[in-house]
C-alpha cells in the first residue's frame, strides 16, 4: 500500500455504552433537552446529547489533552501503530 500523508477519514467506528443516570440527572437531561429544542427548534436524544456533553468535556480539560497527545505514536507510520497503551492509574 502507498505512504499517504492523509489518513483514512472515510471509515467511521461507533462505540455504543450504556450510561446510568439518577433521577435528577434524568430529569435534568430531560430539561436541557427541552431547552435546547427552545433554543434550537430541534430535537436530539438522549444519546445525542450526553454524546455532545462528553465529547466537549473532553475537548476543554487541557491535562487530558496533553495526556491524549502524549499516547499518540510519532511518525508517518503512525495509522499503522496498535492502540495506546493502556491508561494505568498511579497507586495511591
Amino acid at each position: 500500500m502507498a505512504e499517504i500523508m492523509l489518513p483514512a477519514f472515510h471509515v467511521t467506528t461507533v462505540r455504543k455504552i450504556q450510561v446510568e443516570a439518577p433521577y435528577e440527572m434524568g430529569l435534568d437531561l430531560d430539561r436541557y433537552k427541552a431547552f435546547y429544542r427552545q433554543s434550537y427548534n430541534a430535537d436530539v436524544t438522549d444519546a445525542d446529547l450526553v454524546r455532545e456533553m462528553a465529547r466537549r468535556f473532553m475537548k476543554a480539560d487541557k491535562e487530558f489533552q496533553a495526556f491524549k497527545i502524549a499516547q499518540k505514536p510519532k511518525g508517518r507510520g503512525s495509522m499503522k501503530a496498535g492502540p495506546p497503551p493502556a491508561f494505568e492509574e498511579k497507586p495511591k
